[in-house]
């Protein structure tokens, strides 16, 4: 059975009764207001996390990218190179079978590290996608979102 709220005797006087009142609402709204303001904190870390995890994935991809593109540079000046060697040796001529075989396989190889790289893009993008998804998730679970939210429109219920 719950407690009384006034213990006996102590409700007869209503001047003793609005002041011990006023003190417990004062009381209720101090800890009411101290756990909004710590929710408020948690979601402002949870904000800064999730845009940390922007930064860091967008600093992952254009590292990898810069890496994709100074090896396919790389590959296109070693080609152009052998090219011109050719050239200058064939003097115009057709290429012997075994080169056009090697510019073929060149080819071939450049091909496959392009799409290689387009691969590599979508499956990073998603995957921020899925990062994304899975950071509002949690926020929501955990109470931190309105069901219809977005971490860009952090609030609380």
């Amino acid at each position: 059975m719950p407690e009384p709220f006034f213990k006996d005797g102590e409700g007869d006087d209503a001047a003793t009764t609005a002041v011990e009142l006023r003190n417990r609402i004062v009381r209720l709204e101090q800890q009411v207001l101290a756990e909004y303001t710590s929710m408020a904190a948690y979601a402002t870390i949870a904000k800064q996390d999730v845009e940390t995890a922007r930064a860091e994935a967008r600093s992952d991809l254009d590292r990898s990218q810069a890496t994709v593109i100074g090896l396919i540079e790389k590959l296109r000046n070693e080609v152009n190179a052998r090219l011109d060697g050719i050239v200058i040796r064939e003097a115009g001529g057709d290429p012997p079978d075994g080169v056009s075989m090697r510019l073929t396989q060149l080819e071939t190889r450049l091909h496959n590290t392009t799409e290689a790289l387009n691969e590599c893009l979508r499956e990073n993008q998603e995957l921020r996608s899925q990062v994304a998804e899975l950071v509002e998730q949690r926020m929501q679970q955990q109470g931190w979102l309105v069901s219809s939210g977005t971490t860009e429109a952090l609030s609380l219920h």
